[in-house]
């Protein structure tokens, strides 16, 4: 907010509402939770937001707007563009006339954001009347957009379905107008929704699509199983499938262009009972990669990496279940070390984004390239730096360590439960302990966990029983020697239409890291188990995946719940 604290102290203070040791414990929550201090007066009690909004009004000179008593125009509203009016919290919530010229009454909950009102009237071309708003207020008046793309789609869908024939060749059918309708509406709804998968399932009465969003699949809509032929046969198409195969799996790609988006979509379409499943696979074309922070690493394990990824040879191992982010978190190291000076290539299975400058293989098994034969074939390239997609066997796994000696860096990724168990499992395969030993730089084991929606964050004051109860619900998802830490505090989001009434959006790794030590090395070379090689790593300072999930449930960034619900084994 435009105002320093100092000022909002001053303000406050002289409202009669607080005291000075009310706003000192509200400024330090926020700098931990990097969260406003008005929000967290709010939160506290201290404070309504209603008078608090109204105090901020007259410090301001501006009006109050109550936004739940009004009926916002979704022509009104669409003046500033959606993701314009959400990044800066603001909204036109009507108009009125000013010495013969038209204004726009324009909520915000921050008036004192002269960049935001400069674009409102730039892009609006009219004149400016601010108003401050309640975040709440605004939150809530902010759902006409994301009313308006539900309503839209319900609308097109519905039109569309209505519009097509069900009947006559499937290859026309799937070039019918209104099955493409359908189909680019529901991938275009689906990138508004931030869905990571699509799945068009056939049931004995409908075809229902579902989306996947931040981890977890829900119902979107249920279509006439009418239309299921040619829509089906409008993603063959697409992909390049063949329309008249229904009996074995297929696989595809293709890309889906629109003015705001490049979005490569993978498919893949098996035979089942009631008529082929399709899911398609949505992967944002960006020139943007996350940044190892963003990942959600701790400063610990972020110079862990970096020290490791700077070496000129050596294996990094990147472990967990799948669809635990194992590849982003490679990629996101492959982009750090993407520069003219070095040859990047990789063998995947399969190549789940496009990067520049960077030689990418996809695995193809039935004419016989598989990880070892592809990463045969690259190490006669003049490699710096491999990636393999995952090491799944004794020839694979011997070809990686035979790479990481010779002078390459080579990542890849394994499938297991925690960092210490990639040890064992690679030994198991038939990787000699010694080769192993000498070629490990580290391995990063990891999960993802649901974000708590930022628009309706709202904390929790845990009793001593509450306390102690979740500690003994906890006690069976800990390891011996790991200590649990129970928050006084923890957070979670009420639910909102920003996050579609769930209370989370988006999603954040919690990780632990382990460094091949003298220590390590020694366990290795004795073929220890993982259960010592983890002791042995957690005395030297690794911290588990549970803990670190601890450590972002006490700072506000996911729930208790959604940690455990990832590390169960």
């Amino acid at each position: 907010m435009h105002i320093t604290p100092e000022e909002l102290k001053k303000t406050l203070l002289a409202s009669g509402f607080i005291d000075e040791k009310q706003f000192a414990a509200a400024q330090d929550e926020a700098q931990k939770t990097d969260r406003d201090i008005g929000h967290v007066l709010v939160e506290h009690g201290d404070i309504s937001e209603e008078y608090l909004a109204e105090i901020l009004a007259d410090y301001f000179g501006v009006q109050f707007v109550s936004l739940g008593k009004i009926k916002i125009a979704e022509e009104d509203a669409k003046l500033i563009p959606e993701q314009i009016a959400k990044a800066q919290k603001m909204i036109v919530f009507g108009r009125e006339k000013q010495n013969d010229e038209e204004a726009l009454k324009l909520a915000m909950v921050d008036p004192g954001d002269i960049k935001a009102l400069d674009f409102a009237q730039k892009h609006t071309g009219l004149k400016i009347i601010p108003f401050i708003a309640t975040e709440t207020d605004l939150r809530e008046a902010l759902g006409v957009y994301k009313k308006s793309i539900a309503v839209d789609f319900a609308k097109i869908i519905e039109q569309n379905v209505a519009k097509s024939k069900v009947q006559g060749d499937i290859a026309e059918l799937a070039k019918d107008l209104p099955v493409i309708n359908i189909l680019n509406t529901i991938i275009e709804y689906a990138i508004a929704q931030r869905a990571s998968d699509i799945h068009l399932e056939r049931l004995p009465k409908d075809l229902i699509v579902r989306f996947r969003v931040d981890g977890l699949l829900r119902d979107i809509i249920n279509l006439s199983p009418a239309i299921h032929p040619a829509l089906v046969a409008r993603v063959k198409i697409l992909a390049d499938l063949k329309i008249d195969e229904h009996r074995i799996p297929q696989d595809g790609r293709f890309r889906y262009e629109s003015e705001h988006h490049s979005t490569a979509i993978r498919v893949s379409i098996i035979p089942a009972f009631y008529g082929e499943k399709v899911v398609m696979r949505l992967l944002e074309e960006s020139e943007r990669f996350l940044t190892l922070e963003e990942l959600g690493l701790s400063p610990r394990d972020l110079k862990l990496i970096q020290v490791a990824i700077e070496r000129p040879h050596g294996m990094i191992l990147s472990t967990g279940p799948t669809g635990s982010g194992k590849t982003t978190t490679l990629y996101t190291i492959l982009h750090l070390l993407n520069k003219p000076e070095v040859n990047i290539s990789t063998i995947e299975d399969p190549i789940e984004y496009d990067i520049k400058r960077i030689n990418q293989i996809q695995v193809n098994p039935k004419i016989g390239l598989t990880f070892a034969d592809g990463l045969r074939s690259l190490l006669r390239q003049d490699p710096d730096i491999l990636m393999v997609g995952e090491i799944r066997d004794k020839e694979t796994a011997e070809m990686a360590i035979h790479a990481a000696l010779t002078g390459h860096l080579l990542l890849s990724t394994l499938h297991t439960n925690d960092a210490a168990s990639a040890i064992p499992r690679l030994l198991d395969i038939g990787v000699e302990p010694f080769l192993l030993a000498s070629t490990l730089n580290l391995v990063i084991a990891q999960r993802l966990v649901r974000k708590i929606c930022k628009n309706c964050v709202t904390s929790v004051q845990l009793s001593p029983k509450d306390s102690d109860n979740l500690k003994k619900q906890m006690m069976g998802f800990s390891k011996e020697g790991e200590e649990i830490k129970i928050p006084t505090k923890i957070y979670k989001g009420k639910g909102c239409q920003e996050c579609a009434g769930t209370g989370f959006r988006g999603r954040i790794g919690i990780f632990e890291v382990l460094s091949n030590s003298t220590a390590i090395q020694n366990l290795i070379i004795s073929r220890s188990p993982a259960e010592k090689i983890k002791t042995q790593a957690l005395k030297e300072g690794m911290r588990t995946m549970l803990d670190d999930g601890f450590r972002k449930v006490e700072a506000g960034m996911t729930t208790l719940e959604e940690v455990l619900r990832v590390t169960r084994e």
